[in-house]
């Protein structure tokens, strides 16, 4: 009886022995899956967070430094470095960080900071030396536990760097960076593995951590890169149509490449002004960018413009300068004055008519005189201006009548109508049919710039640039905005195209301007509504005028003048 039941109770006893097991085995496998999920959920959690923050990051020394910094807490490390491939097949060094060294952070010290450039070949062959080139070249991980042990890999410099600095090389991981296209772009460096304050060896599993860390990376690194080069591609794509509109016209082609140099140096000076009414405008690194490119492609339309407007430096110029065919015809108009000179003489003795030679002799020295004052003066207002008085343009018409000659036995008058139409010109060489024609390009502006996919962090470019023709009053072109309809660097670029028109030395109708001759004519679109006299103020009084001169043109064109004498200009307060 007894003996049955201490049998019954061991039985009872394992069984219950048993169904305690295998609870403690469920409930560990339990707790283990449980853990797994958690860490894999939460190291998942982590490498979003990692992404999205370098996904956000446009600066690109600042996203080296947070890939390292990410890197180095993926895998507890103390320190890290990385290198990028360049087009040198080289790995050029970029940023480091140390927890246990005092690295400088401010850029300035940083900067002094630098290793030399690792090649990847030397002599033809795969440089497996340097363990950095090695990872790199076969695209794996090398994953090493003290790097002071005896190995393939050269560690002389980081044994050196040791014995400077005092601080230990121990464990190091190094691994690569694939792009979307799967080519190693570079490699990141990893150092000492920290646990409980103690270093050890880079584990398998960090290893795994770091190649899912090393696509956030190397995605984060390409699409900085892509855009990058899609800035410089659209950038060297805005510079070559200025190039080929220098190729058409040297004049414009000058122009295209000042302009954009002078509108950011105004932009920036409108940015610095702490009083006045513009005292709160504030220029983002992405505006001002925008409005270099602007700049450069303010004129494209240029493009479309026939070459003998665009290249039209005097106002009787078409495929020859027609001032010569007057010059002819002012011969001839010589020749009929010694002709009636003589003419008069033989009548008189012919009609044994009394003579006085001394009148005669006036008389045509008199008509000789006029003639070349008119000579002169055709010659020089051909030439064009920025103003033709009333008086001046009275003055064509005068010598128009003047003078009568005979071209193939047809008595005509020295200048036909469209000659006196052209040397009427109030401004430039451009009659009015001539400028219409200029002013398309504008137009031809405004539909290439819209036809253009701009990206988001471009789309102000057409707006900035199709702003330099307009006027505060609205009737500017191509679409007569007023000021309250344009931005504040589309009114810029207007200052910057005007000032460089003024002191240009290589425009076809005209001399370079001094400073003085440029603010006054520039005052005086202000008065008259034409350009923002806010803007004009700050040109002036923060003398953004003097930098743009002695960068760009003749430093002689900067003349004496009382600043309080120009026209348009106000104060800041």
């Amino acid at each position: 009886m007894c003996y049955a039941f201490l049998l019954d109770f061991k039985i009872f006893y394992n069984g219950i022995t048993a169904l305690s097991q295998w609870k403690w085995e469920r409930d560990y496998l339990i707790t283990k899956n449980m853990t797994k999920t958690i860490y894999e959920q939460t190291t998942l959690q982590h490498l979003l967070n990692i992404s999205i923050q370098l996904g956000s990051e446009e600066n690109t020394d600042i996203l080296m430094e947070n890939i390292l910094i990410a890197a180095i807490d993926v895998a507890s490390a103390d320190a890290g470095s990385i290198y990028l491939v360049n087009q040198d097949k080289e790995l050029e060094f970029r940023t480091v960080l140390n927890k246990s060294l005092p690295i400088p952070k401010d850029k300035k010290s940083a900067e002094k900071i630098t290793f030399p450039n690792i090649p990847l070949m030397i002599e033809g062959k795969p440089n497996n030396k340097a363990i950095a080139a090695h990872s790199a070249n076969t695209g794996e991980v090398t994953n090493i536990a003290d790097v002071y042990d005896e190995l393939p890999f050269d560690f002389s410099a980081a044994r050196e760097m040791d014995k400077l600095t005092g601080y230990r090389t121990k464990s190091m991981v190094t691994f690569p960076l694939r792009d979307h296209t799967k080519d190693i772009i570079g490699v990141i460096q990893l150092i000492n593995a920290i646990e409980s304050g103690n270093i050890i060896p880079f584990s398998k599993k960090t290893e795994k951590q770091l190649l899912s860390f090393a696509t956030l990376g190397a995605v984060a690194l390409t699409n900085h890169s892509l855009i990058h080069c899609m800035e410089q591609l659209f950038e060297s794509f805005a510079k070559t149509i200025a190039s080929v509109i220098d190729e058409k016209s040297s004049h414009t082609g000058n122009h295209c490449h000042r302009v954009p140099e002078l509108t950011i140096m105004i932009a920036d000076a409108v940015h610095q002004v702490d009083k006045g009414p513009l005292s709160s405008f504030h220029m983002s690194p992405e505006d001002r960018y925008q409005l270099g490119i602007a700049g450069w492609l303010h004129d494209c339309g240029k493009i479309g413009i026939p070459d003998h407007i665009m290249e039209k430096s005097k106002k009787l110029q078409t495929i020859f300068d027609r001032i010569e065919y007057i010059n002819a015809k002012l011969e001839i108009a010589s020749r009929d004055i010694e002709l009636a000179f003589k003419d008069s003489i033989i009548e008189a003795i012919t009609n044994d008519k009394a003579i006085d030679m001394k009148v005669l002799e006036r008389k045509q020295r008199e008509s000789q005189q006029q003639l070349s004052i008119d000579r002169a003066f055709l010659k020089k207002i051909n030439i064009g201006s920025e103003f033709l008085s009333d008086d001046q343009t009275e003055q064509v018409h005068i010598i128009a009548k003047r003078y009568s000659i005979s071209l193939g036995g047809i008595e005509q008058p020295l200048l036909n109508t469209d000659e006196v139409n052209n040397l009427s010109i109030k401004r430039g060489t451009l009659n009015d049919e001539e400028r219409i024609i200029m002013k398309r390009h504008m137009n031809i502006t405004q539909d290439i710039l819209e036809s253009l996919p701009f990206p988001k962090h471009l789309s102000k470019v057409t707006e900035f640039a199709l702003g330099h023709h307009e006027k505060v009053d609205g009737t500017g072109y191509p679409r007569g905005l007023t000021k309250e309809q344009m931005s504040i660097p589309a009114r810029v670029m207007a200052i910057a195209d005007v000032f460089e028109a003024l002191s240009a030395a290589d425009r076809p109708y005209k001399q370079a301007k001094s400073v003085s001759e440029c603010l006054k004519i520039m005052g005086t679109l202000v008065n008259n509504q034409h350009l923002d006299g806010d803007l004009f103020t700050i040109f002036v009084r923060e003398k953004v005028y003097e930098n743009y001169i002695y960068k760009f043109a003749n430093p002689e064109q900067l003349d004496d003048f009382d600043m309080e004498a120009i026209p348009g200009l106000q104060s800041y307060n």
